[in-house]
């Protein structure tokens, strides 16, 4: 019995020994060879020795490449000799297998095994890299669709809408080329552009918030509509299309215009509207029609003003209407800017009239500037500047008062004359005319005064047609035919009719006046202090002949200007 046990025991022990002797075995095969289910970089090295698993690493490495997949899921192939990959040992092989523990060959037989990575075991040629990518079909230009921005759009109705974004095929180069350097480094054998993130991306989308606050401020400022009353239920607008096109944002998001287009425009809107400097027609009294030159009265805008108004209504982002700031202003728009109301004066004719809302108030012959002595007035339409009761019109040397002043231009102005002109109208501007204002009878002056408005337009024109208006005595109305004005130092004034054509006045201190009519046209002016002076007519043969005096030689002066001009008059008869 106890042999029999004693062989049990030795079998087992031989038995165990035996197991021992092989599981020892089996270890130290695996000190020189990789435990099962080990890999390097990918490649099964499962029970080869170091040399093994280096030769098949090289092998592999001589089949290498990289598949490199695009956008358009085309996939693009970069081999292993283009760009001189191989495997170079450098002991990392060794050292993987130094880690096994040996005498754990058994679980791991059952595990999952050991992966192993080498981060410099095979060497390329970077430069022939880069060339292999540059190279690559999805590089190059021609294969290349740049990525578009969302972008604001004006459709036909006026509205901007946000334009989406393309994302294009264009690959950042750069990138590309980091990206295969490490997967080559690394042994790895695919690339996808797309999920590495490889492809330029728009850098604004449709759901940029900043876009959509630029669509919101064009919608805003490009729908701007402004009207312009003009005058005379005269609009012009200007359209937002045309708004539209000057409007931008700056640098920080703020609205801005065109100024130089906003300007220009404005420029044109003036120059379609401005009347100042322009010849209008008029149709005179007579029916003739002349061509006054607009100097004083008329429309003329302020040029500089009106844009910067017009600027700073539309960063208001708002609709309206304006009326232009305007530097002169008309009482009407239309053909000539006159209206109804205005006064009328014809130099060739020596006759002015003054219509009020159309009906004529005023019709009388007046004195001019006087033309042989260089002091004619001035022609154009102008406008009243002011009006003054009893003013007094102060020269160099003199001091005149006047019951009625009414200035247009400068120093020029209507006003009475009474004071020392007894005759108005004929060619009495042509020789003895005043410094340029418009000498008036006082009674057709006051009317005027009584009636005008500052503003009211005067029209100043030389006629090419005369008409026979005659002479009118002072104080006389037009068209009147015999006027007698009487007193103690005045003396007497008698205008003869149509038959007579003869004019007396005369008086104990002023001396005698014959005018000659049609017949005799014989000017006699007399009086016991003055003296006799003649002035021969068509009648008499003695035109022209000058002046002779009876008694002693004495000027009269005659002071007829404004105060307020410093443009003196001095007539001397």
């Amino acid at each position: 019995m106890r042999k029999r046990t004693a062989a049990i025991v030795a079998i087992i022990i031989i038995l165990i020994l035996g197991a021992v002797g092989a599981y020892t075995a089996i270890g130290i095969h695996y000190r020189t060879h990789f435990f099962e289910h080990t890999t390097i970089n990918g490649i099964d090295v499962s029970d080869l020795t170091v040399q093994e698993a280096e030769g098949l690493i090289a092998d592999q490495a001589e089949d290498y490449s990289v598949k490199v997949r695009t956008k358009d899921g085309t996939v693009e192939i970069i081999e292993g000799d283009e760009i001189g990959y191989q495997f170079v040992s450098k002991g990392e092989v060794q050292g993987f297998l130094d880690k096994q523990n040996f005498f754990a060959w058994l679980p791991a037989s059952f595990g999952s095994g050991s992966e192993y990575v080498m981060q410099a075991s095979v060497t390329y040629d970077e430069a022939k890299l880069i060339g292999a990518a540059k190279a690559l079909a999805c590089m190059q230009a021609g294969e290349e669709a740049a990525p578009k921005n969302a972008y604001l759009t004006r459709e036909e109705s006026g509205t901007y809408v946000i334009v989406p974004e393309q994302e294009g095929s264009q690959l950042d180069h750069g990138k590309v080329e980091d990206l295969l350097k490490n997967t080559v480094k690394n042994g790895g054998k695919t690339v996808d552009l797309v999920a590495t993130d490889c492809y330029v991306k728009p850098a604004v989308r449709a759901d940029d918030k900043s876009l959509k606050t630029e669509a919101d401020l064009y919608n805003r400022y490009s729908t701007i509509t402004i009207t312009y009353q003009m005058g005379g239920g005269v609009t012009e607008t200007l359209e937002a299309e045309t708004v539209a096109s000057w409007f931008s944002l700056d640098e920080n998001k703020q609205p801005v215009f065109n100024r130089e287009a906003v300007a220009a425009w404005v420029n044109q809107l003036a120059d379609q509207y401005d009347t100042i400097g322009a010849f209008l027609p008029f149709v005179t009294s007579n029916g003739e029609t002349v061509y006054p030159e607009s100097r004083t009265y008329g429309w003329q805008m302020d040029r500089e003003a009106e844009t910067e108004a017009l600027y700073q209504q539309l960063l208001t982002g708002t609709s309206a209407q304006r009326v232009p700031v305007w530097l002169e202003g008309a009482w009407s728009r239309g053909a000539n800017d006159i209206g109804n109301t205005y006064v009328e004066i014809d130099y060739t004719n020596q006759r002015m009239w003054y219509y009020k809302d159309g009906a004529l108030l005023v019709e009388t012959s007046v004195v001019t500037g006087n033309v042989s002595a260089g002091t004619a007035s001035p022609e154009g339409v102008f406008c009243l500047v002011g009006k003054e009761e009893d003013a007094t019109l102060v020269g160099e040397d003199y001091k005149t008062p006047v019951d009625y002043w009414m200035p247009f231009y400068g120093g020029v102005g209507i006003h009475d004359a009474d004071s020392w002109r007894s005759t108005y109208g004929g060619d009495i501007y042509m020789w003895s005319g005043s410094h340029g204002c418009i000498n008036t009878p006082t009674a057709q002056a006051a009317i005027i005064y009584q009636n005008i408005e500052v503003g009211t337009p005067i029209i100043c024109y030389s006629s090419e047609t005369s008409y026979d208006y005659g002479q009118t005595g002072a104080g006389s109305t037009a068209g009147d035919g015999n006027v007698v004005i009487s007193g103690t130092d005045l003396g007497n004034v008698d205008l003869g009719g149509t038959d007579s054509g003869m004019t007396d006045i005369g008086g104990t201190d002023s001396g005698s006046m014959d005018i000659g009519g049609t017949d005799s046209e014989i000017i006699d002016i007399g009086g016991t202090n003055s003296g006799m002076t003649e002035i021969g007519g068509s009648g008499s043969g003695n035109a022209g002949d000058g002046i002779s005096q009876s008694g002693s030689e004495f000027p009269i002066t005659i002071q007829d200007e404004w105060s307020g001009s410093g443009n003196d008059e001095t007539v001397i008869w």
